[in-house]
């Protein structure tokens, strides 16, 4: 017995089959243990793949989407995925709330876990996994500033204007629509033959006070260069004048070198729908077109140079005083910049007075006298033994021991005259111009030595006084009369071929230099849509606003009831834009 026990010892047959029971054992774990795991990481690759998918796109669900939208987008998002009995619950509740929603930004949160069933790892006790998973993603909708500059020259009247006023107010509604307020300004910039600044906006500035006409200010050519008008530099302030007239103080023509009706005038920096549309709708039609100076002030309002004139507007009542650092440093991440251009056709020419020529600065052809009514007031003289005597009688007079005293009767007035030089003699214009031709001999001339009469008059018995008589400038003198009132009175055309063929910017010049401007506003990352109404396709007026966008994509040729498309195309266009920055 002892020797069979001592070799059942010795004898080692079968043992490797146990070794490779248990080794086989630990290889089914360690690949239950990989199996399972990978399972566990597929799974929870999927859950957050679908967790990411749904937040994005409850963060991007459309404007105006409350919170419990937001949520239902999710939880669409899960359901359709058969993945709902994973997602937690979304709190929509209290200050920690999963969803956060606002006109301009949605933030999204939200987490979900799922338990697997194991495997091979149930042999070691594990019955299963966990897959855990928390996304958060916000859409934040940049702050915009928009300069809407709008050709209101003649060619855009009636129907056209009527169509263009009615999509510019839609454009205006959608965009204010989609932003919390004072997170979207929209400035309106009328051009014609040129660009009114409001009052509000002219006093901001550095300009020249030759006049008081208007408010129109002469860029030089190189100020198209630069997408920025210095409030700290003097600017020249273009003169007031017409080619014609409809009669003395009344240069209402559509040749006006600045057109100074209220509803001419830029309206800044505004977040109010009622103002924007009333605005619009009192713009009318008239004059030659200047899209390089529309442009070059479409292009100051969105350039940080002007935050000391917003201030100075703010100041003025003129921007709501909630808006700040307005307009924003170009390249702000946090805001966009945008230019709406619509011209109706081709830049045409514009006349001005040359500069250096003799049509302008002091000592005109005008002269301005001022007199002064005067009533008698008293009759004194000295009495023998002294003292003085008075009386109220004005007969005393005429008496030589009396002296009369007299006194100013209402506001001084003041008439102007015409010098003649050809026939040395002035023509009185006021009293001149009730007559009904023009090319009549019958107006009040008054020759020269007879105005030299005038400073003469000392009001003594009553009457007219003399006060002054001045030459006025030029610039005074032509926003009274025109160079054609000249022309047709005097036969002076000195004055009229130099408003016309002096400095006279043709239509090319003007895209030129509306050409530069676009390429330094574009430059600074302002985004440029430029609309053609009703233009020749291919011709010139498409090219200088297709070259003018930022893109061809950019560019919305259209005729007719199509503007209203256009607009809403760019307002869309302008939405999506600010969802990507």
């Amino acid at each position: 017995a002892r020797r069979c026990l001592a070799d059942f010892r010795r004898d080692e047959d079968g043992a490797s089959g146990l070794l490779s029971f248990y080794t086989t054992f630990m290889l089914l774990i360690m690949a239950g243990l990989g199996v399972d795991t990978m399972r566990q990481e597929m799974e929870r690759t999927h859950l957050q793949a679908t967790l990411d998918s749904a937040v994005l796109a409850g963060a991007g669900a459309p404007q105006g989407t409350d919170a419990q939208g937001v949520a239902n987008i999710v939880e669409d998002y899960f359901a359709k995925n058969d993945m709902s009995a994973y997602l937690h619950e979304i709190d929509l509740e209290g200050d920690d709330a999963d969803i956060e929603t606002s006109l301009n930004a949605t933030r999204v949160y939200a987490e979900a876990s799922m338990d697997i069933d194991t495997y091979l790892l149930k042999l070691t006790g594990v019955d299963n996994l966990a897959a855990k998973g928390a996304a958060e993603a916000e859409v934040s909708t940049p702050k915009l500033e928009v300069s809407l500059v709008l050709d209101v020259s003649g060619s855009m009247g009636g129907q056209k204007l009527t169509d263009m006023q009615s999509a510019a107010r839609s454009f205006v509604t959608t965009i204010l629509g989609q932003s919390d307020p004072g997170d979207s300004v929209i400035s309106v910039v009328p051009f014609a033959w040129n660009v009114t600044p409001s009052p509000e906006l002219f006093e901001a500035l550095t300009v020249t006070d030759e006049h008081n006409y208007s408010t129109c200010i002469r860029f030089d050519d190189t100020d198209y260069a630069d997408s920025y008008i210095d409030p700290d530099r003097s600017y020249q302030l273009q003169e007031f004048t017409s080619r014609y007239d409809n009669g003395f103080d009344n240069l209402n023509q559509s040749w006006r070198t600045c057109f100074n009706d209220e509803n001419a005038e830029v309206l800044p920096y505004s977040m109010s729908e009622s103002d924007l549309h009333a605005h619009i709708n009192a713009l009318t039609a008239d004059g030659n077109t200047s899209a390089h100076i529309g442009m070059k002030w479409g292009a100051a309002l969105l350039d940080d140079e002007f935050q000391d004139v917003v201030d100075d507007l703010q100041t003025a009542e003129v921007v709501d005083a909630s808006l700040n650092h307005l307009p924003a440093v170009h390249g702000e991440a946090e805001t966009l910049k945008i230019i709406v251009l619509m011209a109706d056709g081709q830049n045409t020419s514009s006349y001005y007075m040359n500069e250096n020529g003799s049509y302008l600065g002091p000592n005109s052809d005008m002269h301005k006298v001022t007199w002064q009514d005067m009533e008698f007031d008293y009759a004194w003289r000295h009495k023998k033994k002294g003292g003085i005597k008075t009386s109220n009688d004005p007969s005393k007079c005429s008496k030589t021991k009396w002296t009369c005293e007299y006194t100013a009767v209402g506001d001084a007035y003041s008439a102007y005259y015409l010098f003649d030089e050809g026939d040395d003699r002035y023509l009185d214009i006021e009293a001149s111009w009730g007559l009904a031709s023009r090319n009549s001999d019958g107006y009040e001339w008054v020759s020269s030595d007879d105005f030299d009469d005038f400073s003469e008059l000392d009001g003594e018995g009553g009457g007219q006084a003399f006060v002054s008589s001045e030459a006025v400038s030029w610039e005074v003198a032509w926003g009274l009369i025109s160079p054609d009132f000249i022309d047709d009175i005097i036969g002076d055309y000195g004055p009229e071929n130099d408003f016309i063929n002096s400095q006279r910017d043709s239509g090319s010049i003007k895209d030129g230099l509306m050409q530069n401007i676009c390429t330094a506003v574009k430059s600074e990352g302002v985004v440029v849509y430029t609309i053609g109404y009703a233009i020749t396709a291919g011709g010139n007026a498409e090219t200088q606003l297709e070259t003018c966008a930022s893109s061809l994509n950019h560019y919305y040729p259209t005729d007719g009831e199509g503007i209203s498309a256009a607009f809403n195309s760019i307002a869309s266009n302008v939405k999506n834009l600010r969802l990507t920055q």
